[in-house]
């Protein structure tokens, strides 16, 4: 008796707080109840035996013995039909209270299910029982089953989350090599909290250890040059100011900063902010680069270019100087031409004069004495007419050369612009030329068309075609060659004419083309090339005529300098 009292009070005490099994447990009372009944009932059993076995009532004895038996024999078959069918659902209870207090992740072991025809056959007392278990059963497994989704939900969230965490573990790690690789220091501000962090790259640039210097504000600030501090803070402080919603600016800003060994670097300071929705700074991470030795060569390089543009000023300089000492030199070559030109027609002259002076005062002398015949008289008249004749021819071919050179050497020197013909010009200038054509075995023709009338600079024609005839003498032709030059000229359209001079010598080699007009080029130096003849011809072209120059193969070899220039200036 005292078991079946305890043990309905422990198994009662364990679920009074698990408020879905109150159907089941009141039914389990119902069973308890009437177990208790059957109790009381043997009982009285039992002590009408005790009083048989003491004589009072032994002639009932036997009968009260198999009452008893039989009352017993009941009474164990209801304690067993009781526990079979109570034992079920309490394991389960059990099981599911264990498995709500250790928040399980495994679904409950199914309970096994009562076929209709059992159920039937436990009567109307045990029948709503045992569907009220199945209802819990039912419910205890779609719980379950939403449980275990949950579960699986939480583990597939948790691993997203773990391999978030491992993806940005990854990046962070990226992002702090390629900065380490590029030498740079990082710095943040927490604008919450005013905290700055320094990395152990922003000390070691200034020769610090990590633990030899703060990482404060503070500390780096009381390392900013005096001259640059308040620019620093200055800029700093416009920075951090609100921004419109959505902007995008960037901290930029170079300062020295003195290194633990007392010199100053060159600090180049990158930032940028994360703001919130009304544009108020919450963080700028930003990094310090040395650019200490970037500045320095800049600074080497700026004075390299100044040192350069220096000498290639000098260099220009001292090309004009040549440039004038050449077209001197080209004037004076051009005054001994002439000078030989002009002395031929007058020596010519002279020697005619000489004798006309001659023939003249020996017919003075016979009409002084009287003696003078007409035959004498007709003969000196003849004499007289001839020499007079060669006289005045050679005179004026003095006084054109004369007129040339004077038309030629005032355009050297004054470079003005003015209209001309083209071909008579250059009738002229062969004509300067052809002295120093004939000390050689060359010749010269032009081909040009007649009344051209160019607007241009007349000077830079007679610096163009001296250079061009004498790079031809001096490296177009061989030894004993007799040369062939020609000048031939032809319009292109109205407001473009084209020159060419063309020669029958050896021709230019490839590779010495692309070097023609650079300065102080020359295939015979020490012979008598200076390197500036082409490169002044180049000059010409381009500056003052305002054209172009080309060079181009002849048939049957040889070279030809291919000019275009506009008519008119």
């Amino acid at each position: 008796m005292t078991i079946l009292v305890i043990f309905p009070k422990f198994v009662l005490s364990l679920f009074v707080n698990v408020k879905p099994l109150t159907l089941l447990l009141m039914a389990w009372l119902g069973l308890l109840f009437a177990a208790m009944l059957a109790g009381s009932y043997w009982l009285i059993d039992l002590q009408h035996a005790a009083m048989a076995k003491a004589g009072t009532m032994a002639p009932h004895f036997e009968m009260n013995a198999a009452h008893l038996s039989s009352d017993l024999l009941g009474i164990f078959v209801l304690i067993l039909f009781f526990l079979l069918f109570s034992s079920i659902p309490l394991w389960v209870l059990l099981a599911v209270q264990k498995k709500q207090q250790q928040q399980a992740t495994r679904l409950l072991p199914e309970l096994p299910q009562l076929e209709p025809a059992k159920i039937e056959a436990l009567g109307s007392t045990f029948a709503p029982v045992l569907h009220a278990m199945q209802a819990l059963q039912q419910q205890q497994a779609q719980e379950m089953a939403q449980l275990s989704e949950r579960n699986e939900m939480f583990a597939n969230a948790l691993d997203e989350l773990n391999d978030m965490g491992r993806q940005l573990r990854r990046s962070e790690l990226r992002w702090a090599l390629a900065l380490e690789a590029t030498g740079d220091g990082i710095w943040e501000w927490d604008a919450d909290d005013n905290s700055w962090y320094f990395s152990q790259r922003c000390k070691s640039i200034l020769g610090y250890l990590d633990q030899e210097l703060a990482s404060s504000f503070d500390a780096f600030r009381q390392l900013i040059h005096p001259d640059d501090a308040e620019r620093v803070a200055n800029h700093f402080a416009q920075y951090v100011q609100v921004r419109p919603k959505g902007s995008y600016d960037i901290f930029e800003l170079e300062f020295r900063m003195q290194h633990k060994e007392g010199h100053w670097l060159q600090i180049l300071s990158r930032a940028v902010a994360s703001r919130d929705l009304e544009g108020h700074v919450v963080r700028i991470v930003g990094t310090h680069s040395d650019i200490t030795e970037q500045r320095k060569t800049i600074q080497d390089l700026s004075n390299a270019k100044e040192a350069a543009e220096k000498a290639v000023s000098q260099l220009r300089n001292a090309q004009m100087q040549m440039i004038e000492s050449e077209k001197l030199a080209a004037l004076g070559a051009l005054v001994a031409g002439v000078a030989h030109e002009v002395n031929t027609p007058l020596g010519i002259a002279l020697t005619a004069a000489s004798t006309l002076n001659g023939d003249t005062e020996t017919v003075l002398d016979l009409v002084h004495a009287g003696s003078l015949k007409k035959s004498e008289l007709q003969h000196y008249l003849e004499i007289a007419h001839d020499a007079t004749g060669l006289i005045l021819r050679h005179c004026d071919n003095a006084a054109r050369l004369i007129r040339s050179f004077k038309n030629i050497s005032v355009d050297q020197t004054a470079e003005v612009i003015r209209e001309f013909d083209l071909g008579l010009y250059l009738q002229e200038i062969l004509q300067s030329l052809r002295p120093s054509l004939r000390q050689t075995t060359h010749t010269i023709t032009l081909d040009c068309p007649e009344g051209l009338m160019v607007h241009t600079y007349p000077s830079a024609f007679t610096q163009i075609f001296n250079n061009l005839v004498n790079n031809a003498i001096l490296h177009a032709f061989v030894a004993g060659q007799h040369g062939v030059m020609q000048i031939k000229v032809q319009i292109l359209s109205d407001v473009l004419v084209e020159m060419r001079f063309m020669d029958n010598g050896i021709g230019i080699a490839e590779s010495v083309r692309a070097k023609v007009f650079e300065p102080f080029y020359t295939t015979k130096r020490g012979q008598g090339g200076s390197g500036l003849g082409m490169s002044i011809v180049h000059n010409l072209v381009v500056a003052q005529l305002k054209g172009v120059i080309s060079i181009e193969e002849t048939p049957g070899g040889g070279a030809s300098f291919v000019i275009v220039f506009p008519r008119a200036l």
